[in-house]
């Protein structure tokens, strides 16, 4: 088993057995496309989320989906597009795939609320994270997505953002990166780790 790192390697020994062959290689590269790298303002954050689906797509597959509900979601991205339009940064949101019409309605009106600024950019979901973060100042993750994980590698501060405080702050889940919770510790975070760019504002 290739993983990327010691927490995904305790994972695997848990569900195959303590004499799994694993071997931690950091992170193992998604596909990338074709799709042209959009020019990025100075001061922009990537923001990724999980989008919410219709929930006749969850029941039908009878999944548990208390937390990647569209108050959730939707909640998670204003926070955080409030937070940096106050100090004057930029939100490179990219969502995981084109997915349509199977997207919740709740999600996709919110998206049309944020496309009303000019500091929210819109990315096309078929453009690789790993460009979108090379150019960003931070990242901005929904638990628990690798692009944080990701973030991390490419040295640029990186975080899970728990809009309503669900999740445990000690999750094994996050791999060691902080999970920031509510709005105001949001703002801190922002606030220490963007503090060079927002003093050039």
């Amino acid at each position: 088993y290739l993983v990327w790192d010691k927490g995904q390697a305790d994972f695997v020994r848990r569900a195959v057995g303590v004499d799994a062959k694993v071997e931690m290689v950091g992170p193992i590269w998604f596909s990338d496309s074709a799709v042209e790298q959009p020019c990025l303002p100075l001061r922009t954050v990537a923001v990724f989320d999980v989008q919410p689906v219709r929930n006749s797509f969850y029941q039908a597959l009878a999944l548990d989906f208390d937390l990647y509900t569209p108050a959730v979601v939707n909640k998670f991205l204003l926070d955080i597009t409030d937070a940096l339009f106050n100090i004057d940064c930029y939100a490179a949101h990219k969502r995981k795939r084109e997915i349509g019409r199977q997207s919740h309605p709740q999600f996709r009106l919110t998206l049309k609320l944020l496309e009303r600024s000019e500091r929210y950019l819109a990315i096309d979901p078929e453009l690789s994270a790993i460009s979108l973060i090379q150019k960003s100042e931070a990242v901005i993750s929904m638990p628990f997505t690798s692009t944080a994980l990701l973030g991390r590698e490419a040295n640029k501060p990186s975080v899970y953002y728990d809009p309503f405080c669900l999740l445990d702050k000690d999750d094994p889940a996050a791999h060691g990166i902080l999970i920031v919770q509510g709005p105001i510790d949001l703002g801190k975070w922002l606030a220490n780790n963007l503090a060079d760019k927002i003093s050039e504002a």
